[in-house]
């Protein structure tokens, strides 16, 4: 019996190869996720254990009142903390609140192994009166004090209706325009003011009074254009001289009228001793001083009537 041939066919390797190489390019760009994703996740873990560690917690500014350790140990940061989890503002707000006679601290991370901690001293500003006792404040109104006896040589404030009260907190007052107006004055008090500023007295926030240099008494109105209007009241009292004692009212928005004290007190004891219409009648021998300052174009113009 015959045989036939039987024709053999060869699979091409080629074919094959192209085929694993086509797949390998779709799947190339998975791997290289993949491959990124653990070397991040690696970087980060080492970054967070081994890596970024605090070595050194570097001090500047001064409050005399704490030694570095303790200033370290209120912040609650630590040499092999890690940098990347470290809270910043937390660790300032801890300063602040626990170290009353710090009046702020900055925080910062420098790299790759070292903390700075920046702090400014509290210094006693403001005694701030309210029903119960005084808060001596700072400048920014942080509480230093919950006291029954005012500092001397404090400028005072009267009519804040302090709500918070705690020491090593900001006051705040109940009515929040308040918080604005101590906020101003206290922004005007931390410049050179030529004549200064001895208290304040807001309890109507619409008539402000403000006493300068425990002689003169500005009534001053609302808190609007607050600036303009100190600078014009100073203006006025330097003019005055540095005996004159007496009231200074705000009048319109560039005049203030200025009435001495003698004479205020005068006019008060004749209405005291013998009636308002009778003192109108027998006043016509006393003199009442009035002086009023106009501003206009950056000029002052005094007209004194007797």
């Amino acid at each position: 019996m015959a045989m036939h041939d039987v024709e053999k066919t060869t699979i091409r390797s080629g074919y094959q190869n192209a085929k694993r190489m086509r797949r390998r390019k779709r799947l190339m760009p998975l791997y290289t996720i993949t491959v990124l994703l653990l070397t991040v996740c690696l970087g980060v873990a080492l970054s967070m254990t081994l890596f970024f560690n605090v070595a050194a917690i570097e001090l500047s500014g001064s409050s005399p009142q704490y030694t570095p350790s303790e200033i370290v140990e209120a912040g609650d940061v630590h040499k092999g903390d890690n940098l990347l989890r470290l809270d910043t503002e937390k660790i300032a707000e801890n300063i602040e609140e626990e170290l009353i006679y710090v009046e702020s601290a900055e925080v910062s991370k420098r790299y790759p192994d070292a903390v700075t901690i920046e702090i400014r001293e509290c210094r006693e500003a403001y005694n701030i009166f309210f029903d119960n006792g005084i808060l001596l404040t700072s400048a920014s109104g942080k509480i230093i004090a919950n006291s029954a006896e005012a500092a001397e040589n404090l400028p005072v404030i009267y009519g804040f209706n302090p709500t918070v009260l705690t020491p090593g907190k900001h006051a705040a007052s109940s009515d929040k325009t308040k918080n604005e107006i101590f906020t101003a004055f206290a922004e005007i008090m931390n410049t050179e003011l030529s004549i200064p500023i001895t208290s304040i007295d807001m309890s109507d926030k619409y008539n402000i009074v403000v006493m300068f240099d425990d002689r003169i008494e500005f009534s001053m109105g609302n808190w609007n254009e607050i600036t303009y209007k100190i600078t014009l009241a100073e203006a006025v009292i330097s003019r005055l001289g540095t005996d004159k004692e007496g009231y200074l009212t705000m009048i319109g928005s560039n005049q203030c009228s200025f009435r001495d004290k003698i004479s205020v007190d005068l006019e008060n004891q004749f209405s005291s001793s013998i009636g308002t219409t009778t003192a109108a009648a027998s006043g016509e021998g006393q003199t009442t001083e009035t002086t009023t300052v106009t501003t206009g174009a950056g000029e002052e113009t005094p007209s004194e009537n007797e």
